[in-house]
């Protein structure tokens, strides 16, 4: 694993140094070591990228080699360096990642590239689409056909054709079906012109499993409405960050048979319509406690961190983003707003242990705001809860940070775009879909 790239510089350049990576890169300074500090230079990090310059007499320019940083907004970075006297040179030769390259003060190459691929909104569903119930997680044997049945009656009255993917009822020793079949299943609806959207029949398990073999060329040359939430958390950020295609977290079959309006008027709002919709508290909400069905009016939003914000959608199911740690399917959090929730099998201090995680990865410090979705009576999780655990963090008191939103594994629930836009104003929330 790569620690950190040195550059040269000239002798008493620090100051200019400082000028172009912290000022104009917005890159942070690192204390250097006391035992290399009498050697002149200076250090800077950004989202996990360690850059070093050193002294070098005499000195001679890096034109060739050259480090490649990420930025999370190129055309600002761009506009900085042009506006401070840097020449850059756009490349298309590694499209559809953009990136450009410039020279610092002393004339080393430096490559900048922007982290998450242009984004693609696919075409909104109208009357007659076409919908394919697919199984990238749990199998659709697991879910018993009264189920299967309502939420088809469901998406047939909203004018949908609806069919069934070949593999979604295989079975596997973990519940869902083999990898490969999963795969085929979902390779044949993004590649297939007839096909407009695809609906996972439930969460569950081992969506994860399935990111290393996608074709993610073939999902951007054809893209396609994907909606599920839960495990398929796993499915989405890949999708995103590797094909730059918008999915949706929203409802699946069990949601869909239950006919509920608030989830229903949302789901197809956003997968039919396009515009800004303010989200409205749902009136009541529901969850199934120690075997009962419990209806319990909704107070709205808690506001746990007031303030307003800005930024690109990202999250899901906490504990399956989680899963992506370490890997290229997970997220750059920069200028980021995180929707985020669980089932019943966390309590609150699972949650908070999974939450250092999240809040431990690069990037995290740029994080605009975040919105948690509602937990079940299982967890035990309080309002109180989460306001102890976001006082723990204290650069979330400058953002927006808002608690029991109408998403997760309660009933209702809004549909919600992962890589959309979004806009926090305290406990208000706007989604562009």
């Amino acid at each position: 694993m790569l620690d950190h790239v040195q550059l040269a510089a000239p002798r008493n350049s620090e100051e200019q140094a400082r000028a172009f990576y912290a000022g104009l890169l917005h890159m942070k300074e690192v204390d250097k070591p006391s035992g290399v500090k009498a050697s002149g230079g200076v250090w800077f990090e950004s989202h996990a990228a360690l850059l070093h310059l050193g002294i070098e007499e005499p000195f001679h320019p890096a034109t060739k080699a050259h480090p490649g940083l990420t930025f999370s907004h190129l055309d600002d970075l761009a506009n900085r360096l042009q506006t401070d006297g840097y020449p850059v040179q756009f490349d298309d030769r590694l499209a559809p990642r953009r990136r450009l390259f410039t020279n610092d003060p002393f004339g080393n190459r430096i490559e900048c590239i922007e982290q998450q691929i242009p984004v693609i909104v696919p075409k909104r569903l109208t009357n007659g689409s076409h919908v394919r119930l697919l199984a990238p997680a749990s199998s659709l044997a697991t879910v018993e056909s009264n189920i299967l049945d309502q939420a088809i009656t469901v998406l047939e009255s909203f004018g949908l054709r609806v069919s069934i993917s070949q593999h979604a009822r295989a079975l596997n020793p973990f519940g869902s079906s083999d990898p490969a079949c999963r795969l085929d299943d979902l390779h044949t609806a993004f590649a297939d012109p007839s096909i407009d959207a695809i609906l996972c029949v439930r969460g569950g398990f081992s969506s994860n499993e399935l990111l290393d073999g996608l074709d993610y060329d073939l999902i951007r040359n054809n893209p396609k409405i994907l909606c599920g939430f839960s495990d398929i958390t796993a499915l989405s950020q890949a999708l995103l960050t590797q094909s730059g295609l918008v999915t949706y977290s929203g409802p699946m079959l069990r949601a869909l048979a239950s006919r509920d309006a608030y989830t229903l008027q949302s789901f197809v709002k956003f997968l039919f319509e396009s515009g800004t919709t303010l989200i409205e508290p749902s009136v009541n909400w529901h969850d199934q406690h120690e075997g009962k069905n419990v209806t319990l009016s909704n107070p709205g939003p808690v506001v746990l961190s007031s303030g307003s914000a800005t930024g690109r959608l990202l999250g899901g199911n906490l504990c399956t983003l989680n899963l992506l740690q370490g890997t290229s399917y997970f997220p750059d959090l920069r200028d980021s707003i995180l929707f985020l929730e669980d089932d019943y099998e966390v309590h609150p201090a699972t949650f908070a242990r999974d939450f250092t995680s999240l809040m431990a990865q690069p990037g995290a410090d740029q994080i605009r705001g975040i919105v948690f979705g509602r937990f079940q009576l299982a967890t035990q999780m309080t309002d109180e809860h989460l306001r102890y655990l976001v006082s723990l963090y204290p650069a979330l008191s400058s953002i927006p940070v808002i608690s029991g939103a109408d998403f997760g594994h309660t009933m209702p629930l809004f549909t919600f775009p992962i890589g959309g836009k979004v806009s926090m104003e305290d406990d208000m929330i706007s989604i562009q879909h």
